[in-house]
């Protein structure tokens, strides 16, 4: 499996980006899997009163979901990255977030001035907003994922971490 994180603040085109790279990605003929990073902590998956929150309530460290057409496991604790993504069988792992993680990244800006509060190592290819009226940054490419997608997936396949 190989794996990148897509970051940056909000509104910034992370989610469009992501979305673009795996369309790409499986146009390619890959196999691929997202985790989103959410922030929110009063964010829950489930909804006071339904059934799988009834097991919660009675003691159920893991609840499991099966219907016709999704499935779902939700865990009543935090879980890390690498626990997460020992659950994960794909050819690529694209995160949305995860800015501390150490893997190689494709940082979303909406201009240069964020691009310079948010780059960090290792950002490998810089997209989102900013991508309307940049193209460089730094030697580091702007690139447009609603535009030039092939482009950013090229990227991706040569600097995605092999786990």
């Amino acid at each position: 499996m190989r794996v990148i994180a897509v970051y940056g603040s909000s509104k910034t085109g992370k989610t469009t980006t992501v979305v673009e790279i795996v369309k790409e990605l499986r146009l390619r003929g890959y196999s691929v899997a997202t985790i989103k990073d959410v922030h929110l902590n009063d964010f829950a998956f489930d909804a006071v009163g339904k059934d799988t929150w009834r097991h919660w309530k009675a003691g159920a460290e893991v609840v499991g979901l099966r219907a016709p057409n999704e499935s779902t496991l939700m865990i009543k604790r935090p879980v890390m990255l690498d626990e997460l993504i020992t659950h994960i069988q794909c050819d690529y792992l694209v995160l949305e977030g995860f800015r501390g993680a150490a893997l190689p990244k494709v940082l979303c800006a909406t201009d240069e001035k964020r691009v310079e509060e948010e780059l960090h190592d290792p950002v490998f290819c810089i997209s989102g907003v900013v991508s309307a009226h940049l193209t460089v940054y730094k030697g580091i490419p702007v690139i447009n994922a609603l535009l030039n997608v092939a482009e950013l997936v090229d990227l991706v396949e040569r600097k995605s971490l092999k786990l």
